[in-house]
């Protein structure tokens, strides 16, 4: 493509967007904030100052139709994500978009094709998945250290008196599973692939919000995973996958962590990997790295793992009763 620096729009002012904003700072030679848009102009006007960023714009399609950017970030709620995304990739503005994509698997399968129509990048932000401690747990176990991986242990829970209203919003996609529970998830999906079977359970609130939630899985492999979620406990948030030659645990915070323990017979030894910032800085650039290389899609972040944690995601909600907006969308038009 024969990009040299990047130049970035941001849609969304909120917390996850301004951590985001801080991490490009630290790629001043490869990535630029040129564009942000807010639902109000005030809010973009506000970011805009903070980041030294040049177009603040009130509307998301004018950030998109302004040819300011090569590529967007979203870190809008949930339930916005799909039409943003949409309009980008029609446009041929590449898409990084917050975890979730979408709220359904049906809405993600789109996008990817649309990605494809339009010969467009489109990733999903799982940062934990360029996170460099990750990256080094799953070399490990690539090498074989503990042995063919059998168990996968994962908590992803957090409570606070004044949780965010969007969390306990069902039209918002609220709940545990989107904003946890996929970390989980996605940990096991790393080590084990895809299950054979799933079995959810939850607790809901009069709303119909998942409160609390507990999975099982079972691979062919004969490897089981259990996975919890949840906004009413303040949980160890801790990792670990098991082989018959010893585990590999990551600690408090797992999603990105600074360390792991890798216990095998010869003992444990705590394994602490380099990383700097807050962390959304890797996901960037491999987003930059596969947007230079012409690709649509970046090799950290697959697409047929964001399609599959998305069919995963909409069973446990089909068998806890948890239901989204464009759960009934029909989208052949």
């Amino acid at each position: 493509m024969g990009i040299d620096r990047v130049r970035w729009g941001i849609v969304a002012t909120g917390n996850i967007s301004t951590q985001f904003a801080h991490d490009l700072g630290l790629l001043p030679g490869e990535a630029v904030a040129t564009a942000v848009a807010s639902r109000s102009q005030d809010s973009a006007d506000r970011f805009a100052a903070e980041f030294g960023i040049p177009n603040a714009y009130d509307d998301y399609r004018k950030l998109i139709e302004s040819g300011d950017v090569d590529v967007i970030y979203i870190g809008t709620p949930h339930p916005q994500h799909y039409a943003i995304a949409r309009t980008a990739l029609q446009a041929g503005v590449a898409v990084l978009c917050e975890k979730p994509v979408t709220l359904t698997a049906r809405q993600a399968r789109d996008l990817i094709a649309v990605a494809a129509e339009h010969k467009t990048l489109f990733a999903e932000a799982m940062w934990m998945r360029t996170n460099p401690v990750i990256q080094a747990v799953f070399e490990d176990v690539k090498s074989g250290v503990i042995g063919e991986p059998q168990q996968v242990v994962a908590d992803f829970a957090f409570h606070k008196p004044d949780l965010p209203a969007r969390l306990l919003d069902p039209a918002l996609g609220g709940g545990s599973l989107m904003d946890g529970g996929i970390y989980p998830m996605t940990f096991a999906y790393m080590a084990l692939g895809r299950p054979a079977e799933l079995k959810a359970v939850g607790s809901l609130n009069e709303d119909g919000v998942d409160l609390n939630v507990a999975m099982a899985w079972r691979h062919d492999s004969g490897a089981v995973a259990a996975l919890t979620c949840g906004l009413r406990s303040q949980n160890p948030w801790v990792a670990s996958i098991s082989g018959p030659e010893g585990s590999l645990q990551l600690p408090h915070r797992f999603h990105h962590p600074e360390y792991y323990v890798r216990t095998t017979a010869s003992g444990a030894e705590r394994i602490d990997v380099p990383t700097h910032g807050r962390g959304y800085h890797y996901e960037a650039s491999a987003v930059m790295d596969a947007l230079r290389a012409g690709a649509i899609e970046v090799p950290a972040l697959p697409h047929a793992a964001t399609l599959e944690i998305l069919d995963l995601l909409d069973e446990t909600r089909r068998q806890i009763g948890v239901r989204y907006p464009g759960d009934d969308d029909d989208l052949s038009g």
